[in-house]
């Protein structure tokens, strides 16, 4: 327990006073050093995964430290806290009843609350994807994610989410490696169908 805390604290006698980035670097290393053994199938290391993702949400002054900005407007905003050109961790702030529905990004993340509250969903595509438009989702998890909490999702063809903010505020910090697809998909459970629409590649959409 605690590694990237441990790495933080050696990174202090070079970087005196400066805490909170050393241990965010610290938890990225280990992350990437079991994203090199799995691939990108993240379930297999569900567990160790979820570890360091506590630790991570355990540092101070995620919510307060400047972000790279990626996006924002007046309820919500996407940034950068740490990204090596490969692996980027990402913190979002989302306000009550924002609503992201259905969704994919055609890679796999890691998601987790950092303070606040939200009501999330992750959902198998079922179907064979022959037919465009067309598409049947079965529902995997169905809850309210709180601080700390935190969750991995597969890739595609299941990395298929919505979230729903529930407190005032939630902070939240999503993990991702490489670029997002430029077209993604807004899927529709009840109508069992999809539209594309165009996102940017890069960011880590609102959540």
């Amino acid at each position: 327990a605690y590694l990237c805390y441990r790495k933080a604290r050696a990174g202090l006698t070079r970087n005196r006073g400066w805490a909170v980035a050393p241990s965010i670097r610290a938890c990225a290393h280990q992350l990437i050093d079991l994203l090199d053994q799995v691939g990108d199938d993240v379930l297999a290391a569900e567990d160790a995964i979820n570890d360091i993702m506590r630790e991570l949400l355990a540092l101070p002054g995620l919510d307060t430290m400047v972000a790279t900005p990626v996006r924002a407007d007046m309820d919500s905003a996407v940034g950068w806290v740490y990204y090596d050109g490969d692996v980027r961790i990402v913190r979002g702030t989302m306000p009550a009843g924002m609503d992201l529905d259905p969704h994919n990004h055609g890679g796999w993340n890691l998601f987790g609350i950092y303070r606040g509250a939200v009501h999330y969903r992750s959902y198998r595509r079922v179907d064979d994807r022959s037919i465009r438009y067309h598409a049947e989702l079965s529902l995997v998890e169905d809850r309210v994610m709180r601080d700390g909490d935190v969750t991995v999702l597969p890739g595609p063809p299941h990395d298929i989410h919505s979230v729903m903010g529930l407190a005032p505020k939630t902070t939240t910090i999503l993990v991702a490696r490489g670029s997002f697809t430029a077209a993604r998909e807004q899927y529709f459970p009840e109508r069992n169908a999809y539209l594309v629409f165009e996102g940017d590649g890069l960011d880590a959409a609102r959540e």
